[in-house]
């Protein structure tokens, strides 16, 4: 990382632990994007925020970090590289995800039962 000061930004892991921000995080943080464009990042507003899968992972302004979080360095491949179509399923089956794998090589989720309380 260059310049004087740390990147505003980090990445919390789902361990509660932070990372530096690879490069291609940087830029697509700094991308600019319309209102409602799916594709957005999002950026927690807290450390205790928790994501669609309800884990603490996600994009946290520097600031916001508990005092004594570790913060480890950025990781040296693109943690926003494209997955391959097995490497999706497997990560979507890894969530609980029920995926169905079609004969024309296209895949299903399958919406996810809830049990009543």
């Amino acid at each position: 990382m260059s310049g004087a000061f740390p990147y505003p930004y980090v990445y919390v892991n789902s361990d509660g632990t932070a990372r530096e921000l690879h490069r291609s995080e940087q830029r697509y943080l700094r991308t600019e994007f319309k209102g409602g464009d799916g594709a957005a990042p999002h950026v927690k507003s807290s450390y205790d925020e928790r994501n669609g899968w309800g884990e603490l992972a996600g994009y946290m302004q520097r600031e916001l970090l508990p005092q004594g979080t570790p913060i480890h360095r950025a990781p040296a491949g693109d943690p926003l590289k494209p997955l391959r179509q097995d490497e999706h399923i497997a990560w979507l089956r890894s969530k609980g995800v029920e995926v169905v794998e079609n004969s024309d090589g296209s895949f299903t989720m399958l919406a996810p039962r809830i049990t009543p309380l």
